[in-house]
């Protein structure tokens, strides 16, 4: 899937908790996750605004830190790197990161600013709960992770 197909979809996640595996039935996850708050339609468009106004700087910076990223593993596999330099490609990965961390912050927070506050506590609980299922997933992959290295 090329990586701007993607954003949609991420945009979709970061926006809103995760709900696809509390929620049954039909439709995508986006309208699962909405329904899951009881979103108004007019909090439905207004957060479809907020994530078109987001997307072109969301997709900046997540290029951003690829090519940061990118830059740091190459010049951590090349052994004549000098470490000054790698630890300014250190900090320019862990920068560029942080500054997507921020932009993400930012959506939530437009979001977060058109929720109910029973919807703000409802969709803190889904966060948590998609949280802990990511938190249990990692815990079962690592003993394979450990085996292979």
């Amino acid at each position: 899937m090329p990586a701007l197909s993607r954003i949609p979809l991420f945009l979709a996640l970061l926006a809103l908790p995760l709900t696809a595996q509390a929620a049954a039935g039909p439709g995508t996850r986006t309208e699962r996750i909405a329904q899951s708050l009881h979103l108004t339609d007019p909090q439905k468009a207004s957060i479809q605004s907020i994530r078109a106004k987001h997307l072109p700087d969301l997709a900046l910076r997540r290029e951003a830190v690829q090519r940061a990223q990118t830059g740091l593993r190459a010049a951590l596999r090349d052994a004549a790197t000098p470490e000054a330099q790698l630890r300014a490609l250190y900090d320019k990965a862990a920068s560029a990161r942080f500054e997507l961390m921020l932009a993400r912050r930012s959506v939530r927070q437009d979001i977060q600013a058109i929720l109910t506050p029973e919807q703000r506590t409802l969709a803190a609980e889904f966060r948590g709960a998609a949280q802990e299922r990511l938190r249990e997933r990692r815990r079962q992959l690592r003993p394979a992770t450990d085996m292979a290295g």
